[in-house]
């Protein structure tokens, strides 16, 4: 009886396996597309400031289970001809919709103007202070920690 229990859980389990492969084979499918999509979208300077690309593959990923959803009631033959010229437009339209000023995860809060402004100044203080590296120009025991400091706090007063 014990014997009969352990083949039938092992017989659902390697079912519950071959079922689950299939979904992995599909991520592994997008996640080589939307990395296609990203190397083209680079090359191409198409990427905005300040996308990054976990925002990009998000997009992707939810372009690629849109395009599966809507796939399956087509019929196959009628699906690949009608698939490959939205695929080459993708490249081109999908930074434009990722790169949106503050743009946000679906269901995230949208950032305040405080928040906005302080990623500016980071990202300033940061161009900055890889320009005065390269120059030479940090003052001596100078780390990154106390150069924002003090590059915030100026910007800050100049009203930025």
């Amino acid at each position: 009886m014990v014997r009969r229990s352990y083949g039938i859980g092992s017989a659902l389990f390697a079912l519950a396996m071959v079922l689950g492969a299939g979904n992995a084979f599909a991520q592994a499918n997008v996640m080589k597309a939307c990395g296609a999509e990203w190397q083209a979208a680079k090359e191409a300077k198409k990427v905005k400031q300040g996308e990054t690309w976990n925002s990009f593959l998000a997009e992707c990923r939810k372009r690629h289970a849109d395009d599966d959803a809507a796939v399956p009631p087509e019929p196959k033959a009628a699906a690949k001809p009608a698939a490959a010229p939205a695929t080459a437009a993708k490249p081109a339209a999908a930074p434009a919709t990722a790169a949106k000023p503050a743009a946000n995860a679906p269901g995230e809060k949208q950032l305040t103007p405080g928040q906005l402004a302080a990623r500016e100044r980071i990202k300033k203080c940061g161009a900055e202070w890889t320009a005065a590296k390269e120059a030479g120009k940090i003052k001596a025991g100078q780390k990154w920690p106390q150069y924002w400091s003090d590059c915030n706090k100026r910007l800050k007063a100049a009203g930025q």
